[in-house]
């Protein structure tokens, strides 16, 4: 076993509680979403050059999407199909919050640009249906714990424009949508 995954065990594994843990009721209404985007996305010029695992990336996001509005109880999820250009807003930006939201498998680091302009939520993709919100990094927090060697696609490492973020132990816990405001402050 490598350090990188000692330390990712170390760091993560006690974060997964069932306090932070959400489990999605409703599979279908995920398997819906991503049927209808992925039939959508056969459109646009960059999906069908980066068609790698599509499907389970807007799977992941998605669901961490949804397991983090049922978390902190408030409707955001944008479950509308359209053009990509349409979508490039801030994640929580119908709460009035320029935040973003990464969802990452268990056993991966999440993959961020490395000039974040806002905010991310980081969950952890446990299984199938269950989600672990492990916290918010903060834009210097997103800047400064970055490892280009957590990229695992090479055409993504290629472009130079993504990094994956390492500071799992820096983020920010929140139980509830008033303790995210704190946390955001």
């Amino acid at each position: 076993m490598n350090i990188n995954r000692i330390l990712y065990d170390y760091i993560v594994t006690p974060m997964i509680t069932d306090e932070y843990i959400i489990t999605l009721d409703n599979k279908y209404i995920l398997d819906d979403f991503v049927k209808g985007v992925m039939n959508k996305k056969k459109e646009e010029q960059h999906h069908i050059s980066d068609p790698y695992n599509e499907a389970k990336r807007w799977r992941t996001g998605m669901g961490g999407e949804l397991a983090l509005e049922k978390f902190i109880g408030k409707v955001f999820v944008d479950l509308s199909i359209g053009n990509s250009n349409d979508y490039h807003v801030p994640d929580l930006s119908k709460l009035g919050l320029k935040v973003g939201i990464k969802t990452v498998e268990l056993g991966k680091y999440p993959v961020i640009f490395k000039r974040s302009n806002k905010p991310e939520i980081i969950i952890l993709k446990l299984d199938t249906n269950r989600y672990c919100i492990l916290g918010l990094a903060t834009v210097d927090v997103l800047a400064k714990y970055q490892d280009d060697d957590q990229i695992l696609s090479p055409s993504l490492k290629a472009r130079g424009t993504k990094t994956g973020f390492v500071g799992l132990y820096k983020l920010k816990r929140f139980k509830n949508f008033e303790e995210l405001l704190v946390v955001l402050k």
